[in-house]
């Protein structure tokens, strides 16, 4: 029956842009895990540089402090 096919051909439509939405979804997820992994070591690394750049100001400043002394 044509009105059969028809109807086979729209679930087949609805079920393959159901698993492109599927993909994409997946994909962004993927990207997304990415992107925050990278985002986490900048800042690992800003922290990293930040307490080094302190231990060195203390230690400079204590340097600074024994000299005027």
């Amino acid at each position: 029956m044509p009105t059969d096919d028809y109807f086979d051909n729209q679930e087949e439509d609805l079920e393959t842009h159901k698993d492109r939405m599927r993909f994409a979804a997946g994909m962004s997820d993927f990207f997304a895990v990415i992107l925050g992994v990278v985002v986490i070591l900048v800042l690992v690394g800003l922290v990293v540089s930040l307490i080094n750049w302190l231990r060195q100001d203390i230690i400079n400043t204590f340097r600074m402090l024994e000299t005027r002394l």
